[in-house]
């Protein structure tokens, strides 16, 4: 259930196939100049995104939905607090995810380098550079990126929705290994000039109980 919850944000999967999340097919390929001046574009307004806070809703891939708030402040921090009855904790200190599962009293740490969401949480974003893109589209007022690791320390792919003529973020997709495919989608996104840098401070690992290993 942990890996469930921290694939589905954060994009750490074990494998990823080869299939596209359906939103990343549909819509108009672009290619050449137009390919690379809509990166170009895009990889400006994430460099301009230095903070957001909102609303998240989660369709994991059994379509079952899970909500809550979320914080995210480049570089490298985010945080994901669910709504009950989740009983899950995500945060981004910069360095190191850690999904807390409250209800379990356990916390499990990962390098937030090997999670494709590694690149949007960068301090100088640049999609060409930083990631393989495997796909440009538009899709109505949309732009769709979506991108694997260049480099292979980060499993999956990743696919960036981004809206309106700013383009803002306002969801992503991840695939796993199985090609199910899970959503997270922002709502409600403010952009406040600060928050508590305390957000950010990722829970310390504890020992995994019995139960959580099931």
């Amino acid at each position: 259930m942990r890996r469930q919850f921290l694939a589905g944000l954060l994009g750490l999967a074990a494998a990823l196939a080869f299939a596209a999340p359906a939103s990343a097919q549909s819509g108009q390929a672009l290619q050449g100049a137009e390919r690379t001046r809509a990166l170009t574009q895009a990889s400006a307004a994430l460099n301009s995104q230095r903070l957001l806070a909102g609303r998240f809703r989660q369709t994991a891939p059994d379509g079952s939905v899970s909500q809550g708030r979320f914080y995210l402040q480049r570089p490298g921090r985010v945080r994901f607090e669910y709504d009950p009855p989740t009983s899950m904790l995500i945060v981004a200190d910069g360095s190191i995810v850690a999904i807390e599962d409250r209800a379990l009293r356990s916390t499990n740490r990962s390098p937030l380098r090997e999670t494709p969401l590694f690149f949007v949480l960068k301090n100088d974003i640049n999609l060409e550079r930083d990631a393989r893109v495997t796909r440009v589209r538009r899709e109505g007022g949309a732009l769709l990126v979506s991108a694997r690791d260049r480099t292979g320390q980060a499993d999956g792919e990743i696919t960036l929705r981004l809206e309106g003529p700013n383009y803002e973020l306002r969801s992503w997709d991840v695939v796993d290994a199985s090609g199910a495919l899970t959503r997270i989608a922002l709502t409600q996104v403010s952009r406040p000039e600060r928050v508590d840098p305390r957000l950010f401070r990722a829970p310390a690992a504890t020992a995994v109980s019995p139960r959580a290993q099931r």
